[in-house]
């Protein structure tokens, strides 16, 4: 499984090793040399969500990112000996590499999954002047404090082709690659629906019916963003009260099985035929992104993988209908709307609700609105954890 967005006090925990870090302009070191020559393309925009969708995005824009990716492969095998390093919350598998080395053979990947780790590790490397990651990555809120200080490089990603509308929901050097969202998951042998609002799940119907992980805030964060913190804290506090929610955190084993059928959770990767998710009402959608790291030893190869990773059509249909590749996250949802209707098994129960979900106003983060989500999450931890 890919990158997911991570837990409140894994944040706070970052806030504070980075306290000691240098300043955003010490860590990138001014302007970035990262600059494509891309031909400009207009937009035929479509907005979903927050979202803007470019449906001419394989015909127009594509082209061009192609050809950038040929002058950045050459440059990529040139620098730290054609090494890429990538560390993630979880290790590439091997198979995700080997699609990126049929095009890209003489780029040797290496790899790490650091989990909770992921932000210290980039940290300590950078003090030590150890090897770092090349490729940063992360949601708009859980890579906060690593943004603020400066590790992610300002490359200009519309020189490399990318549209301008796709670089506005974060900041211009985030590329979103991935959308990710909060979701019901439930198993349709135990419960035929599930309601389309947090505030259903008061019903009596459902008491012991209801899972989630103390480390998930976030799930409660949309309808705290727009429904204000009070009217948050009140619903966790009723639904924890009526014994309708419970605080596991395992909840796959429970949700599979039928004992707690009702999984608050995000995209959905057991392929237990009977689990099924569904948006709801101020559920959160949010683009996740990818960049290159400012002390990474192999700027061009990072970019290379970022591009490749996000917008490759060949690697995009294999995440859509290859089932080795399912617990891969959900495509960015400004590409063609075509690129989902191929979805196939998981990726197609994940991407139709989660596009669902925009489509039906879920609320999104944004680059502006980073610091209030934070603190809805924080709100909702305390009320949820005490």
């Amino acid at each position: 499984m890919k990158r997911t967005l991570g837990a409140t006090a894994v944040v706070a925990v970052f806030a504070l090793a980075l306290s000691g870090c240098s300043t955003p302009s010490e860590a990138t070191g001014g302007d970035s040399a990262l600059k494509g020559d891309a031909a400009e393309a207009v937009c035929d925009a479509v907005e979903i969500g927050a979202i803007t969708r470019c449906e001419n995005f394989y015909d127009d824009y594509w082209p061009e990112i192609d050809k950038q990716l040929d002058t950045l492969y050459e440059e990529a095998k040139k620098a730290d000996g054609g090494t890429l390093v990538i560390w993630d919350w979880y290790e590439l598998a091997p198979e995700v590499i080997a699609q990126f080395n049929e095009r890209f053979p003489d780029i040797k990947v290496e790899t790490r999954g650091l989990t909770y780790n992921l932000s210290s590790a980039i940290i300590s490397a950078k003090a030590t002047g150890a090897r770092n990651t090349d490729v940063v990555s992360g949601s708009i809120t859980s890579m906060a404090a690593m943004y603020d200080e400066g590790f992610w490089e300002k490359v200009d990603w519309e020189s490399f082709g990318v549209p301008a509308e796709y670089l506005t929901i974060g900041a211009p050097e985030l590329m979103p690659d991935s959308i990710n969202g909060t979701l019901m998951q439930y198993n349709t042998e135990k419960v035929e629906s599930v309601p389309e609002t947090l505030d259903g799940l008061l019903d009596p119907e459902y008491k012991d019916k209801v899972s989630v992980a103390g480390y998930n805030a976030v799930v409660f964060a949309g309808y705290g963003m727009a429904e204000g913190e009070d009217k948050m804290v009140a619903l966790i506090g009723d639904l924890m009260s009526s014994g309708n929610l419970k605080l596991l955190e395992d909840q796959g084993a429970p949700l599979s099985s039928g004992d707690v059928p009702i999984a608050l959770n995000q995209t959905l990767f057991n392929p237990n035929p009977a689990l099924q998710v569904s948006p709801f009402e101020h559920a959160g959608v949010w683009a996740q992104f990818s960049g290159v790291n400012s002390d990474a030893k192999n700027k061009p190869g990072a970019a290379l993988w970022t591009l490749w990773n996000a917008f490759d059509p060949d690697w995009i249909d294999l995440r859509m209908t290859d089932e080795r590749f399912a617990s891969t996250q959900v495509p960015f949802a400004g590409l063609p709307a075509a690129t989902f209707a191929e979805a196939t098994g998981l990726m197609k129960t994940n991407s139709d609700a989660l596009l669902l979900g925009l489509e039906n106003g879920a609320e999104t983060e944004t680059q502006a609105t980073r610091d209030d989500w934070q603190a809805m999450i924080n709100a909702a931890d305390k009320a949820l954890n005490g």
